[in-house]
């Protein structure tokens, strides 16, 4: 279980280089760049390790949550495609919720008394989470968090991006 956490945990910091459809005209693929901002606190033991975790899927949801209000003509201007599929789209979203849910779980398993570790039993819990967190415990946390919001948001286009171009 505890690769299980440790490959979560990296799927989600691993966000430096992203492999995305480059465009619809050549579809091919292409590396970005995308700049990481850094966690406030130290990465030295487990428990500051899943109290990030659990802080970058709480931004991550924020995103998703952001990106669900758009309709089909609001989704094509965000990611810049000429025609959207909603139902791959939906298909995406979906699995990101679940991934994310499991994430937050593996995270929360022992973090009694920690920042960010409100227990969750579903994706519906999750979302609620997602939605009131801010991440402002301290100055520190706030630039992290404001920062953190646009990277997740990125990398959301472009998984996005991908559901459209290769459904």
């Amino acid at each position: 279980m505890q690769w299980l956490r440790m490959a979560s945990i990296v799927l989600l910091w691993a966000s430096g280089c992203r492999l995305a459809v480059a465009s619809e005209a050549g579809n091919g693929l292409m590396l970005t760049q995308v700049e990481r901002t850094g966690w406030p606190e130290a990465l030295t033991t487990q428990a500051n390790i899943d109290t990030a975790s659990r802080a970058e899927v709480l931004m991550f949801g924020k995103a998703l949550l952001a990106s669900e209000t758009l309709d089909e003509s609001g989704l094509k201007q965000r990611l810049g495609v000429p025609y959207v599929q909603l139902k791959s789209i939906r298909q995406v979203r979906d699995g990101l919720w679940d991934r994310l849910l499991t994430t937050y779980r593996n995270a929360s398993q022992n973090c009694d008394e920690q920042a960010f570790c409100p227990r969750v039993r579903s994706v519906a819990d999750l979302r609620q989470l997602a939605a009131a967190f801010t991440g402002d415990i301290s100055p520190a946390h706030a630039l992290w968090a404001s920062k953190s919001q646009g990277v997740h948001e990125q990398v959301l286009n472009e998984q996005l991006r991908v559901a459209v171009l290769q459904p």
